[in-house]
């Protein structure tokens, strides 16, 4: 072993030849391999990159990552080799046909291309396969080597999935800086078929130009049954480059070079792009099968022809299984990042197991085969070779029962999967990841409020209860509702520094693409087309993150009046009102205003849906006398009288005075609620978001009011309730009449 460096002319001169030569890496401690990261970055910045210093840095990671499990210190060498490389490699890279000098993917895509490479293009990628263990991205990049730039998942995403946080926030989960983690992204992925092909309907095929939303369609699922889908999305394209198939029963179809199919390749179910087939039948000559419906089995391509450029569509359908039936009785279909994050999981912890849930079985299917197709596909996936450490062993994967299975028996196998409903108790654990995906099935699901209840029962006691202490969650979906899972797990995790919820619009904050890939991205000019012809509501939820609950609004944030501190005198009078709970679900709800002149400022309140009624009174009875209330009128309705009876009585029991007063509510409370709103957003101030937590009743209150909608169903209107009963409540004691409003749907 090399001795410490000392602070000699010496010493340094010798330490930096060994560095020079790629032997320095033999030290005797984790110092030393500090030090010696030091001495290649001095040699590097003063000489110049080499192969032999790239050499040097990737020994001196290993042996930080292998010998002393330094992981950051081993990356931070890795980096440094990884720079070097790519200068090299691209050095003296320039395209011959435009001139320009080539980045390191483009210069890999032009070496495969004519099946050659360099030691310096190969000094890049044996770095990227030191880290694949270790970093996300490096995975990434590494196991898609052997596919087409234009064919990659990850490579034409990997700036825009940077820019928004995915990466980063699934690597925080792997460094145990995250327990939860939830994603919601725009639909679709840029598969498309040419305007002219078919799509089957139950009337029979219809030509793609004539597929809009709403369109019924047939979607295959399971082993070749079918149901009627509704189309939800619809993706034009601009002038893509078309092919047509032919297959070996003579049946043919066209589509462009991003569209996705499930085939059989060699026998294995995958799901592939055109671009990928394309790469396989002109390389590698494998024999690729694709579904027929009416046969009910696959037949072979036999031929690939380049049509020419053009319009292209791609459709977005209700099913569980997203696939439609195009020409000729051919199915097509869908994919994404979690099954690469899945497979990456189950190489870093060999011992540990997961589980996928979802709300079909078609749906557990698809990320099932396609996280066996990245981790046995050798031809297309170098997932065996990321793991240079600890070798994976494939000990088995079951089809019917959707496991997979790495290394060695496990009572419960690397990946399993389930969905809503399925019975299976005690047959499915997960110590590692809980992946949740797309738990609401659509926008009918959103739309009734008990379906997401008995949802949200499903998750709590069905899904997580197979998780074992420690495990982590991610969930993937579109944000459907404020009551969707992801959305009451936001509401339960607001503060959590553990929990991560990102939410990626298709608009950036200049309305312009946030899905703009280096290929077969998203123009803003598509999704500009796309917003024309959805129902806005739809195009929300699917492409904006934005809950249904939001469409129409009756308060919006920006539209009210805040406050940080009172006015500095007493008020003129300190008031209230309670709206009573008339049954298990509701709020009991009593806001406490202090008056200045005109304006009524909301400083306290309860918000509290607890069955135990004492509790309720006790915290009115505080509310009242904490504040010195002098008046508060309870809604008599549903039982009203009798909380305002046994409040009352609690207050004077305290020695305080307190006008308490009931009243009944005539009016229809839809039309109240919309008609005191606008006097209310004039003469009502609120505390400041900073002055309240959101689990705290003034937080729960806020929450509520900004979720009333005047086009959906709402859950709970009981604090919008409560205030335009507080409205009414001015108007009677003052003689004040409020603004009515004319134009609302309601009136």
């Amino acid at each position: 072993m090399a001795k410490k460096n000392e602070n000699t002319e010496e010493n340094t001169e010798n330490s930096q030849n060994n560095a020079n030569s790629g032997e320095g890496y033999i030290v005797s401690g984790l110092q030393d391999i500090v030090e010696y990261g030091k001495q290649i970055s001095y040699i590097y910045k003063t000489e110049g990159a080499s192969l032999e210093l790239v050499d040097a840095a990737q020994k001196a990671a290993l042996k930080a990552h292998w010998q002393y499990l330094d992981h950051k210190l081993g990356n931070k060498l890795t980096g440094m080799a990884k720079k070097m490389a790519i200068e090299l490699a691209t050095k003296d890279a320039i395209d011959p046909k435009t001139g320009k000098q080539m980045s390191v993917w483009e210069l890999e895509d032009f070496l495969r291309k004519h099946n050659t490479s360099t030691q310096e293009l190969e000094a890049f990628w044996y770095t990227l396969q030191i880290e694949a263990e270790h970093l996300f991205d490096s995975f990434m990049l590494f196991v898609e080597r052997k596919r087409g730039i234009k064919s990659k998942f990850y490579y034409p995403r990997r700036e825009v999935l940077w820019k928004h946080g995915v990466v980063q926030a699934l690597q925080d989960l792997e460094d145990d800086k995250l327990d939860l983690l939830a994603l919601s992204l725009a639909p679709g992925t840029g598969k498309g078929e040419p305007l002219y092909a078919k799509v089957l309907t139950p009337d029979g095929f219809i030509t793609m130009s004539e597929v809009e939303v709403g369109t019924k369609v047939i979607s295959p699922y399971g082993k070749f049954e079918q149901c009627v889908a509704t189309v939800i999305g619809v993706f034009p394209h601009d002038n893509m480059e078309v092919y047509e198939i032919t297959l070996e029963n003579g049946k043919k179809c066209r589509c462009d070079t991003s569209h996705l199919w499930n085939v059989l390749i060699d026998g294995a179910y995958r799901t592939m792009d055109m671009n990928t087939i394309l790469d396989e039948i002109e390389l590698e000559n494998h024999k690729i099968e694709l579904p027929v419906a009416d046969d009910e089995c696959f037949y072979a391509i036999t031929k690939t022809e380049f049509v020419g450029f053009e319009p292209t569509k791609c459709i977005y359908l209700d099913s569980p299984s997203h696939l439609y039936i195009t020409d000729d009785y051919i199915i097509t279909h869908n994919t994404s990042i979690e099954k690469f994050f899945a497979a990456w999981v189950m190489g870093r912890h060999v011992i540990d197991y997961s589980l996928f849930y979802s709300h079909s079985d078609d749906i557990t299917r698809m990320f099932y085969d396609g996280v066996v197709d990245i981790t046995t596909n050798e031809t297309e996936y170098q997932y065996h070779e990321c793991w240079l450490a600890k070798p994976m062993v494939l000990y088995g994967v079951n089809a019917k029962k959707q496991t997979i299975n790495f290394n060695s028996y496990k009572p419960f196998a690397s990946i399993q999967t389930t969905s809503v409903g399925a019975k299976n108790a005690g047959k499915v654990r997960c110590n590692r990841y809980l992946y949740c995906d797309d738990l609401v099935s659509g926008i009918e699901e959103a739309l009734n409020k008990n379906r997401l209840d008995k949802l949200w029962d499903a998750y709590s006691v069905d899904a997580r209860q197979r998780m074992i202490e420690g495990c982590k969650e991610i969930h993937i979906a579109t944000r459907w509702s404020v009551h969707d899972v992801i959305g009451r797990l936001e509401r339960i995790h607001e503060g959590d520094e553990r929990a991560r919820f990102l939410n990626i619009p298709c608009y950036d904050e200049y309305g312009q693409s946030n899905f703009q890939y280096a290929y077969n991205g998203f123009s803003t000019k598509f999704f500009k087309e796309q917003q024309a012809i959805m129902d806005e509501i739809s195009f929300n939820a699917l492409y904006m993150g934005q809950p249904i609950e939001r469409e129409g609004l009756l308060y919006n944030k920006d539209e009210m009046r805040y406050y940080t501190e009172l006015p500095d005198r007493e008020p003129d009078a300190v008031i209230g009102v309670c709206d009573t709970k008339s049954k298990g679900t509701d709020y009991m709800f009593a806001p406490c205003f202090y008056q200045y002149d005109n304006d009524y400022y909301l400083v306290n309140c309860v918000c509290d849906d607890t069955t135990n009624y004492s509790i309720q009174y006790g915290k009115i009875t505080d509310l009242i006398c904490d504040n010195n209330m002098k008046q508060i009128e309870f809604e008599s309705n549903a039982g009203g009288d009798r909380v305002a009876f046994e409040v009352d009585k609690m207050v004077k029991a305290r020695g305080r005075s307190c006008n308490v007063t009931t009243k009944p509510t005539e009016t229809n409370k839809e039309t109240r609620i919309i008609t005191y709103s606008d006097w209310i957003k004039r003469n009502v101030v609120f505390r400041s978001q900073e002055m309240y937590t959101r689990k705290s009743d003034y937080g729960e209150m806020m929450y509520w009011l900004f979720a009333y909608t005047q086009t959906g169903k709402n859950p709970h209107d009981d604090v919008p309730d409560g205030l335009a009963n507080f409205a009414k409540f001015v108007e009677r004691k003052y003689n004040v009449r409020p603004t009515m409003i004319r134009n609302s749907p309601l009136m």
